[in-house]
């Protein structure tokens, strides 16, 4: 049987970061240039969970756990189905994006980072999303560098959507 190449086998790429990096911006974008199937992370929180970001309260690890299930769930779906996706979540944890990274077809993650004040000063601009820019410094807190996980691309948010788009797919091959 011929081996098929990465560029028409089905996959997942993660797009992720704290609030602010612009993640479901750059996922939503390029789901759409490459056909992809979407998956936005917020939408698969509880409404208990957005309540209490919204309120400006940290999750539990029960209710991010629970949430991570969701999110691996659909990603198994996807691969069921053969459906490539991109999916925008914060990855803060590195035992939950070992869960991702095994819930579905491969994976590579591109972590969306830059300088606190960048990231205030998007939250400040943006509307209409349930969690307030003061939860900011807890994602900040809680996120585990992924530094050693080689199927990490790294990308500086300072550089314009479109430059960012053009590095993903450059690296994607």
């Amino acid at each position: 049987m011929p081996v098929t190449p990465l560029a028409q086998q089905c996959r997942t790429i993660i797009i992720m970061g704290v609030a602010g990096s612009g993640k479901s911006t750059i996922a939503s974008l390029l789901s759409d240039t490459l056909g992809y199937v979407y998956l936005e992370g917020d939408d698969f929180h509880s409404p208990e969970a957005k309540a209490m970001m919204a309120a400006g309260i940290p999750l539990t690890d029960a209710l991010r756990e629970s949430w991570i299930d969701r999110l691996c769930q659909q990603l198994a779906l996807c691969a069921g189905q053969k459906k490539s996706c991109v999916l925008s979540y914060s990855g803060l944890i590195a035992r939950q994006r070992q869960r991702i990274r095994t819930a579905g077809s491969p994976a590579q993650f591109f972590y969306l980072h830059g300088e606190e004040s960048l990231l205030l000063q998007r939250l400040s601009a943006r509307q209409n999303h349930f969690m307030p820019a003061t939860m900011l410094r807890s994602q900040l807190d809680t996120m585990q560098s992924p530094q050693h996980e080689t199927d990490v691309h790294y990308i500086d948010i300072a550089q314009t959507t479109e430059q960012i788009l053009a590095i993903i797919c450059q690296q994607l091959g």
